[in-house]
């Protein structure tokens, strides 16, 4: 684990005892082949193998950053809180602490926190820290794991949202940092003098586990299985890149309708690419929805908020392509946290798919990308009409005829890596015809 240059006497200081992790940090890297990443389904697929080496990436951010910013003297409660998270950390099985940090808030929290000084982002230690809190808390909700810890987390307008836990915590009149500590009846939520006791068996240990009702414990929407449906959260109203699209702030109608809507895609990717909806479900977590452009797509990510996908409402199989688009590319993502794909990735070039120069890298994206996505769209061919929106198959000749062009300034271009040479075969494999 990387020191951190602090001027906390060392006795003070956050303890990061990294002997029970060496293990995972130690394992050997797995044989793969990027070229069977391309598309869901290939036997030898090392998506997950990939997505557990990018975790690995950001557990040793988190790490470092609860130390750097617990070590910090400016709030007196840092140390406690920042120490009480990474106890609870350590104490998780490794498989449930990997799936823990490869998500949104804490793949882009790891990065505000490296860029944060005090006030960076509005932000003081205190709330930085319960963002955190916030984050990692769903994978602690256990009496064991909590034993001794108290937990910083963030109200806002009354409540507490997990996001991973897709629950929302009703603390009426909180607003800010609040503690949470374990105790024998449950989960105690502390805002001030006023204390919330939420019963343990009220509290799922996943979205999909059954929980007894409770009147301060709400269910968010979620797909069935599937990511959950928000509109933006706290964090994400600080966090967020000033130059992206903002997400919309939904009432319950629209909520439900943005569920209908790309509710019928995850239907659509289920029944015919059983696949790429496993693939979809490890790699989305959380869907937001951004201003409509009619059946035109209106979708992305963001690096730093690994898991997120923000699209426009569409239906059946233009969201099912939406899913496995996106998908692509937060797998593309991870797997340009772990290798370099080539010597050249920021050369520009004329990309196809937006008819303007773009680095190298955006090409790979957008050839993996639309390469599912066109996938997707030929699956559908025959079980959709005209009536259910644009027609398929022109859609499908002109999104193969950029894709050509895209693999062309590839391979004529890119100086690929050992990985990048991988993945431009499997380009040419993929190619529709």
């Amino acid at each position: 684990m990387p020191d951190i240059a602090t001027h906390t006497p060392a006795a003070e200081r956050v303890r990061v005892d990294v002997s029970s992790l060496r293990p995972l940090f130690q394992e050997p890297t797995p044989p793969m082949d990027l070229a069977a990443a391309v598309l869901p389904g290939h036997p030898d697929d090392p998506t997950r193998a990939i997505a557990r080496m990018t975790a690995k990436i950001y557990l040793k951010r988190l790490l470092v950053q609860l130390r750097a910013h617990g070590d910090a003297p400016s709030s007196p409660e840092a140390r406690r809180w920042a120490q009480g998270l990474v106890d609870c950390l350590l104490r998780l099985p490794h498989e449930r602490l990997l799936r823990l940090v490869l998500r949104p808030g804490i793949t882009s929290w790891t990065k505000a926190a490296a860029q944060v000084g005090e006030g960076t982002f509005g932000l003081g230690t205190r709330e930085l820290l319960a963002h955190a809190g916030t984050f990692l808390l769903p994978g602690l909700l256990h009496p064991a794991t909590l034993r001794d810890a108290e937990i910083p987390v963030y109200a806002e307008d009354g409540q507490v949202v997990l996001p991973a836990a897709h629950l929302a915590l009703r603390v009426p009149g909180a607003t800010g940092v609040l503690t949470a500590r374990a105790t024998g009846e449950g989960l105690r939520l502390t805002a001030g003098e006023r204390a919330h006791v939420f019963p343990w068996e009220c509290l799922p240990d996943g979205p999909d586990t059954p929980a007894e009702a409770h009147p301060g414990v709400r269910r968010l929407l979620a797909l069935p299985g599937g990511p959950l449906l928000t509109g933006p959260l706290p964090w994400h109203r600080i966090a967020y890149p000033a130059e992206a699209e903002r997400p919309l702030t939904p009432g319950p109608d629209a909520l439900a309708r943005f569920a209908e809507s790309i509710g019928s895609g995850w239907d659509t990717v289920r029944r015919h690419w059983p696949e790429a909806a496993d693939v979809v479900r490890d790699t989305t977590v959380h869907l937001m929805p951004v201003r409509s452009q009619g059946n035109w797509p209106f979708n992305f990510t963001l690096p730093s908020f690994r898991g997120l996908v923000l699209t426009s409402e569409r239906h059946t199989y233009l969201a099912a392509q939406t899913l496995v688009h996106e998908s692509g590319h937060n797998r593309f993502n991870s797997i340009l946290d772990v290798y370099s794909v080539a010597e050249n990735a920021a050369d520009e070039h004329y990309s196809p798919f937006v008819e303007a120069p773009r680095p190298l890298v955006n090409i790979f994206h957008g050839v993996l990308s639309f390469l599912n996505d066109v996938h997707m769209a030929i699956r559908c061919a025959d079980a959709y009409t005209p009536a259910d929106g644009p027609p398929i198959a022109p859609y499908v000749e002109d999104i193969t005829a950029r894709l050509a062009v895209g693999l062309d300034t590839l391979e004529r271009h890119a100086r690929t890596t050992e990985r990048g040479a991988q993945l431009l075969a499997g380009f040419r494999a993929a190619m529709p015809g």
